[in-house]
């Protein structure tokens, strides 16, 4: 893990202090990351930080996403079949990126891949000249670990962090921008987790994120058993607009919607 990215993580414990490791680096693969002010400690192994402290029960799709074979599996089958699951029908994987990466402009600091996965998206922003850093975040350990041998195959630096939103551990004002590509249905308190992404933006830094609408042939237990929480583009837009990011704007591939906000300008 990069010092850049070292530098913006923030306790998700008493979510006030920075974490710091024993040792000024350029780049911590092993060792403990510490909370000056809560003296909180966090792992760091294979430059994955492993900032986990307390999870509710995940629901019958996330407890699937956290098997390791599945992980192995996920960009070649498993995406592309849960897309088709959900939706009955898939985003062209190179459409879908370029959609993203023109809505995200050109970010003034590091980028998050929110949900990240295995780090499909992150590895290509990590490849972006305009993309000053890139830093995955998911909650799924076997993904992430998948996305370390991911990312090494692809020749590319991408920080991972496993946490668990809605809750972000970055300082605030310290993300050029967010991208949370087909994950927003599986938080299950949006209007926090866009409260977060306002907090933790910089003025100016912009939330592009994509999901899927509510579709009537699934019944709500469906979504509820699956973990699943879609949202129409009303409750989305009002949703974003309560936690205080403008200029919204949407994309509508029916059933995908792809939504973007900013954090005001100063």
């Amino acid at each position: 893990m990069r010092r850049v990215i070292l530098a913006i993580l923030r306790c998700p414990k008493c979510r006030r202090g920075g974490l710091l490791p024993e040792s000024d680096v350029a780049e911590l693969a092993f060792g403990p990351i510490r909370c000056p002010e809560c003296h909180a400690s966090f792992p760091v192994g294979e430059g994955v930080a492993d900032l986990v402290t307390e999870r509710g029960v995940p629901g019958t799709l996330q407890r699937g996403l956290e098997q390791p074979l599945v992980a192995r599996s996920y960009e070649r089958y498993v995406r592309p079949a849960l897309q088709v699951a959900i939706s009955r029908r898939r985003f062209d994987r190179d459409s879908e990126y370029l959609i993203y990466r023109s809505l995200l402009g050109k970010p003034d600091g590091p980028v998050l891949d929110l949900g990240c996965g295995t780090g499909l998206f992150a590895r290509r922003l990590a490849r972006d000249p305009e993309v000053p850093a890139v830093v995955g975040m998911d909650v799924s350990k076997a993904m992430l670990e998948e996305g370390v041998a991911q990312a090494r195959e692809a020749g590319v630096m991408v920080d991972l962090v496993r946490a668990d939103a809605p809750y972000l551990p970055f300082m605030d004002h310290s993300l050029g921008g967010v991208l949370h590509s087909m994950s927003l249905h599986l938080i299950s308190d949006a209007t926090r987790l866009f409260i977060e992404v306002g907090r933790a933006l910089r003025p100016g830094g912009r939330y592009v994120a994509s999901t899927y609408l509510p579709r009537p042939y699934l019944a709500d237990w469906v979504h509820r058993r699956a973990g699943l929480h879609p949202r129409g583009e009303d409750e989305i837009r009002s949703a974003i607009a309560s936690a205080g990011l403008v200029n919204f704007q949407r994309i509508l591939l029916p059933p995908f919607l792809v939504v973007k906000a900013e954090k005001a300008a100063r």
